[in-house]
């Protein structure tokens, strides 16, 4: 059986302990699938994160009732808990992360994750389960060093906020914090399209190797992934610059608009070809792409 298919019947068998409010159930079966090696981004990500998007289906469908998706939510975060307290954290890196939904999102799960891992990673982090209002949460980011602000967004229709609070971040005088938005409503990341956005993730097993590069921080030399990240940071930064839209980027560089906003996500693999078309477009010597400032 390969690892994918053992997460797979792990998660199976920890939404039935979810479905029979069996927590205890639930406990055993993380347990057992610490024990017999599966790593916190495994279990975040292909169990506890698959599971309780079942249990909202089955809600949905009229299957458990709103008490019984509460108490199964009220489960996984002793998970989160139990996943926490049997980590070994980095050693302490001296950055601050602020970890937030935004306003009016009431999906927590994911956002709490995320502060897990960059707990582990050997950041300080200050974590709300509750989106602030954006004008509360700036006034908090102005009164204390925040390094990196991560937002998450489940539903759609709270991206307009995530939106407002990077506008308005953008506008407060330096050292500002880096943003990094992840969540469900961000899969689709042709709809993506935030200057003031400096990353975006879809998975939480990404969000902490996206955050150090974000702030610069880096031990080794970068992985492929990071490295991707470094150039999507660099070509919005100097799109932002010569105040270019993503639409006349795509059109002086030949390149498709969605290809654009996927290298500024870190998301595209570029062959050299297009890495010097989007430099001769943006009139910057194709090292200022390549290098973390």
């Amino acid at each position: 059986m390969t690892t994918k298919e053992q997460l797979a019947e792990i998660r199976d068998r920890y939404v039935d302990a979810l479905s029979d409010a069996d927590p205890d159930a639930a406990r055993a079966i993380i347990q057992d699938a610490i024990d017999n090696g599966a790593t916190t981004p495994q279990i975040y990500l292909s169990v506890l994160t698959p599971a309780q998007v079942k249990i909202g289906e089955l809600w949905h469908r009229g299957t458990i009732n709103s008490a019984q998706e509460h108490l199964a939510t009220a489960i996984t975060m002793q998970m989160l808990d139990m996943q926490r307290q049997a980590a070994k954290p980095r050693p302490p890196r001296g950055l601050r992360a602020l970890v937030t939904p935004v306003e009016g999102e009431a999906h927590f799960i994911g956002a709490r994750m995320f502060a897990d891992l960059l707990v582990m990673d050997g950041w300080d982090v200050d974590f709300f389960w509750m989106g602030s209002p954006i004008q509360d949460l700036i006034q908090y980011i102005q009164g204390r060093r925040v390094d990196l602000l991560g937002l998450s967004t489940t539903m759609p229709e709270y991206m307009a906020n995530a939106r407002e609070i990077a506008s308005q971040i953008s506008e407060l005088p330096p050292p500002r914090p880096k943003i990094l938005l992840g969540g469900a409503a961000v899969r689709d990341l042709t709809n993506v399209d935030m200057h003031e956005i400096d990353g975006v993730v879809t998975n939480v097993a990404e969000a902490a190797n996206q955050a150090r590069v974000l702030v610069g921080y880096t031990e080794e030399s970068p992985t492929l992934d990071q490295l991707l990240v470094t150039i999507g940071q660099n070509v919005r930064t100097a799109r932002t610059a010569n105040k270019l839209t993503q639409k006349q980027l795509s059109e002086s560089s030949g390149l498709d608009r969605t290809y654009i906003s996927l290298v500024e996500h870190g998301k595209q693999n570029l062959t050299i070809g297009a890495m010097l078309k989007i430099a001769d477009a943006l009139n910057v010597p194709i090292n200022n792409l390549l290098h973390a400032d």
